[in-house]
């Protein structure tokens, strides 16, 4: 069982990929904010059912994209595309090149866009993609696959214009 002091300190340590996830899915800073906070609150609430502490990682993150899954149909309504946060300088070399692989990344539509931020921004293996999307791992590999693709075609084409 993880107390009090435990579950901050996994808190902490997870935030960033929390809110990363949540704006992957929503594409919103304010609605990621948001459903960070309503599912730390979740998580603290449903701790008791969290088995071994070693999974406290999927199992949170799991809660996150639940949470983000339900706000959009609890909205019904379509969102609205904002850039990922730059946090590359603006002076930094490789800006122009970061800045318009965080735009192919954004536009890419969901499921996509998750597996993408999960698979090579919080460098998760596809199992632990596949058990925090509740796919299976064949699923989660086919949508990378097919993410690459389109990453590709966007990438091209902002290259070439």
């Amino acid at each position: 069982m993880i107390d009090k002091d435990q579950f901050c300190e996994y808190i902490r340590e997870y935030e960033n990929a929390m809110y990363f996830l949540a704006l992957s899915i929503l594409n919103n800073q304010s609605d990621a904010e948001e459903v960070v906070s309503e599912s730390i609150f979740r998580a603290y609430q449903h701790l008791n059912t969290l088995k071994n502490k070693n999974a406290f990682q999927a199992w949170i993150l799991r809660i996150v994209h639940n949470t983000s899954v339900e706000l959009i149909r609890k909205n019904e309504k379509i969102i609205s595309v904002e850039e990922l946060p730059v946090t590359a300088e603006i002076n930094h070399p490789d800006y122009t090149t970061k800045l318009t692989l965080q735009d192919a990344v954004a536009s890419l539509n969901q499921p996509y866009r998750t597996v993408v931020v999960l698979f090579y921004y919080e460098d998760f293996s596809t199992a632990k993609i596949a058990q925090i999307t509740n796919t299976s791992i064949v699923t989660v590999r086919k949508q990378l696959s097919r993410a690459r693709k389109m990453l590709r075609e966007i990438l091209k084409e902002d290259f070439n214009s």
